[in-house]
């Protein structure tokens, strides 16, 4: 029989880890909130962080990037079209996603338990911090019925349980915020080194081509590649992806080159593509023409007699997921998301376990369908079951509907 160790064991002081293995922790946070706390441990953990380069990246970025022509027909010696206008400019926000849960000791007296709430963060095109709808290029503006009684002046996300569930990049208009509908296409960023200049930007051309902007470099330039016209870019494990109309789907190179990775599944009207856990899935919206829509042009403060159009609408009317063998380079369509929850915004998409949203049942996609991109929150929000194969609005959903606005009351008495 072995003999019984009785020495006691000393456990290691956190404060005394080397300072090689913090900082080979602290480079793998991608999140700067993460980031922030992981440097508010102690003096040793924050001196093993000498350079910090998510810590604000939109402090990191150029100041302005050049506009974009709507012709993308010239051509240069290295077959890429190159285009720019010195009339304005863009500028770039990063918008942050955040689940903010009840704190434990309130989470543990409540039955049922207490549910979290979603928030998007950032700056407008003013560099103003603002609360931003988590599906919507709108932000929140306060009160909105119903308000919140009690709401505070301040949330301090930094001492309340957070999980950051990602960020999205918006290109804004400098000087010309009223046109900043105009551009209304996603963006990605990736940073391409270590060095906090290093990066890439990637979104979709008004051509439905690719338009990719590399640092160091003057103008966008335009991918020629296009069977058809690009729906969706994604950063998935640190490499740039594309999808078009039809499903099929390309890795794009930062030397402009296009290598396909999933053929296409052709089916529905539009796709979008969603980096979940460490998969890459292929989400394809159908969409039915049979809504009809009443829109009043003069608002709703309009007079007897004021006329009201309607339209017939394209509406969500069901989703199909799929995930990419990256061997095989082809979709394989999913039944399930594994009780996880996919939302799909307008300039973000990202998945959440059921478990962590408080939520009994996964296997659904939550999603905002604003044809008239209008600033009402609950415009167009809807819930699509992969068993049921169906889609219902959000506010028939309460389970779901509650993660949005307005914030739950344990918000307002924290």
């Amino acid at each position: 029989m072995a003999e019984a160790v009785t020495e006691a064991v000393t456990e290691a002081e956190w404060s005394q880890l080397p300072k090689e293995l913090l900082n080979l922790i602290s480079e793998r946070l991608d999140s700067s909130l993460y980031l922030l706390r992981f440097r508010s441990v102690c003096s040793s953990w924050r001196s093993s962080t000498t350079s910090t380069p998510n810590l604000h990246t939109h402090h990191l970025l150029p100041f302005k990037f050049p506009i974009f022509s709507n012709d993308p027909t010239t051509t240069t010696p290295n077959r890429y079209n190159h285009i720019t206008s010195n009339a304005s400019s863009f500028s770039l926000s990063k918008r942050t996603l955040f689940l903010i849960t009840p704190p434990q000791h309130l989470h543990h007296q409540q039955e049922p338990p207490l549910h979290p709430w979603l928030i998007k963060i950032g700056l407008d095109q003013f560099g103003k911090t603002q609360l931003w709808h988590p599906l919507s290029r709108f932000p929140i503006r306060t009160p909105i019925p119903p308000s919140p009684s009690g709401f505070p002046d301040l949330l301090d996300i930094y001492n309340l349980p957070v999980l950051d569930l990602g960020q999205e990049f918006v290109l804004n208009l400098r000087g010309v915020p009223s046109l900043n509908s105009l551009y209304m296409e996603k963006v990605v960023f990736l940073r391409t080194g270590f060095k906090k200049e290093r990066f890439v930007l990637l979104t979709i051309h008004v051509s439905g081509k690719l338009a990719l902007f590399r640092s160091g470099d003057a103008d966008w330039s335009v991918i020629p590649d296009m069977p058809t016209p690009y729906d969706d870019v994604c950063v998935f494990k640190g490499e740039l992806f594309a999808v078009d109309s039809t499903g099929r789907t390309v890795r794009v190179g930062l030397d402009l080159s296009v290598e396909i990775a999933g053929e296409s599944v052709f089916g529905g009207d539009k796709k979008f593509l969603v980096e979940c856990g460490d998969e890459l899935l292929l989400v394809d919206k159908y969409l039915s023409s049979d809504y009809v829509c009443s829109l009043d042009m003069f608002g709703e403060d309009a007079e007897d007699g004021d006329e009201i159009y309607e339209l017939g609408c394209e509406r969500a009317a069901k989703f199909r997921l799929y995930r990419l063998d990256e061997v095989e380079r082809r979709w394989v369509e999913l039944e399930s998301l594994s009780n996880r929850v996919l939302f799909l915004g307008d300039d973000c998409a990202f998945c959440v376990p059921a478990s962590d949203l408080c939520v009994a049942k996964g296997d659904c996609v939550i999603f905002r369908d604003d044809i008239f991109n209008i600033n009402v929150l609950e415009s167009g929000m809807g819930v699509f079951h992969l068993d049921e194969d169906e889609v219902s609005p959000l506010a028939n959903q309460p389970d779901y509907s509650k993660l949005f606005w307005p914030p739950p009351d344990w918000v307002t008495l924290h």
